[in-house]
């Protein structure tokens, strides 16, 4: 698909149009993470109330959708039916909300997702840099290891599109600069930290000499870290994570995990709500193709961990 891209530059991002009034019509906003129970997903909410402060009248309505695709299209069928003005949606399966979306944008409600797209044209995306911040994490791996050794996958589920262009970015590293670097395994950890936790005791029943773990998201490397740490062998491998969620950094500090690759989900969340809100007031004319902003990746380490200021930790 052809998508028109932009640049979110630096972690500090403010919109100018933020905090400004405008004559307007109460909006009705739904927002339709994967879950809401999760840190990241709490932290785009967070970013998304923000704006909404500057929308006086408008409404906001947050829905769980259990990690489950098939809730999130029913979820969809009913803010469509209901006449939201708006979704902002992080897509369980891109496959399988397509449909959804191009109904809601048929119906004239404007689909912001966030970090994974979906296959047909909609308002906007807002994402991280997925393949690009994976390939950042397996040149980092890969030079620790001096181009020798074993790796392994912990994976996202499969459709999670955002999951997969991170995988992509890894294995595409590993494959064109590191060719003495083995990937020894690679399981779909579900996003949760139990399930990390699981799959990494058995890559480490089974591969003795493991010198890394790349985990898709950070509960996911938070679980590996405890499987690592219990089994006596957390000193001896690097275990990498991915968004850079506040219990994820401290543990970065304490020297348990290795690194993350961080974005500012405040700002993700707030990109995405007043995008939604520049539409709904004419501030901004939507474009025939999905609009893809897209945030750069920072390698938060031990050594540049402190970087990252204490109000955009999430």
């Amino acid at each position: 698909m052809n998508r028109t891209k932009l640049m979110l530059l630096g972690l500090g991002l403010l919109f100018s149009s933020i905090g400004c009034s405008y004559a307007q019509t109460a909006y009705k906003v739904g927002y339709v993470p994967t879950s809401i129970g999760q840190a990241l997903t709490q932290a785009w909410k967070t970013g998304v109330e923000n704006v909404m402060k500057s929308y006086p009248g408008s409404t906001l309505q947050s829905f769980d959708a259990q990690m489950k695709a098939e809730i999130q299209v029913t979820l969809m069928d009913d803010l469509i039916n209901q006449g939201y003005n708006a979704i902002i949606l992080q897509p369980a399966d891109a496959a399988a909300l397509t449909a959804s979306v191009r109904k809601a944008e048929g119906k004239g409600i404007h689909v912001i997702t966030l970090n994974t797209d979906t296959l047909l044209p909609h308002a906007a995306c807002v994402t991280m840099d997925d393949e690009g911040a994976g390939a950042m994490v397996g040149e980092r791996i890969g030079n620790a290891l001096g181009g020798k050794g074993s790796v392994a996958l912990i994976q996202s589920p499969p459709g999670a599109q955002a999951g997969v262009e991170r995988e992509k970015g890894f294995r595409a590293v590993m494959t064109k600069n590191f060719p003495g670097i083995k990937i020894v395994g690679a399981q779909n950890g579900m996003w949760i930290k139990d399930k990390g936790i699981e799959i990494m005791n058995s890559f480490l029943q089974i591969n003795k000499d493991l010198d890394a773990v790349f985990a898709v998201n950070d509960n996911m490397a938070e679980g590996a870290m405890i499987a690592a740490e219990a089994a006596g062998r957390l000193g001896k491998i690097q275990i990498w994570g991915f968004n850079g969620q506040k219990s994820t950094l401290a543990l970065i500090e304490q020297g348990k995990i290795t690194g993350t690759a961080y974005t500012n989900a405040y700002n993700q969340g707030a990109t995405a709500a007043q995008y939604a809100f520049d539409l709904l007031t004419g501030a901004k004319k939507k474009a025939a193709k999905t609009e893809v902003i897209t945030v750069p990746p920072f390698a938060a380490t031990r050594d540049t961990v402190a970087q990252i200021k204490s109000e955009d930790r999430w």
